[in-house]
């Protein structure tokens, strides 16, 4: 894992704090990799992979919201 990942684990925050760092660190990290694709697509002009990543990006960006809705009481 990148050092940003393993230095958020090794930190003195609790570990809900921890957790939720961890998560959205990873959430970003694959919504960047699944926009960086469909740009990719776009520009090979390969519309059914272009529109497959934006349906992943889709569902990792709303697994992001809920994750957050959940989160939202225990701040």
């Amino acid at each position: 894992m990148p050092p940003e990942f393993d230095a958020i684990l090794a930190s003195d925050l609790p570990d809900l704090e921890k957790l939720t760092q961890a998560y959205q660190f990873i959430l970003k990290e694959q919504i960047a990799i699944a926009q960086r694709e469909i740009e990719l697509q776009k520009a090979l002009g390969d519309q059914e992979k272009m529109i497959k990543e934006k349906i992943k990006k889709g569902t990792i960006e709303y697994s992001a919201s809920i994750f957050s809705f959940c989160f939202l009481p225990y701040i």
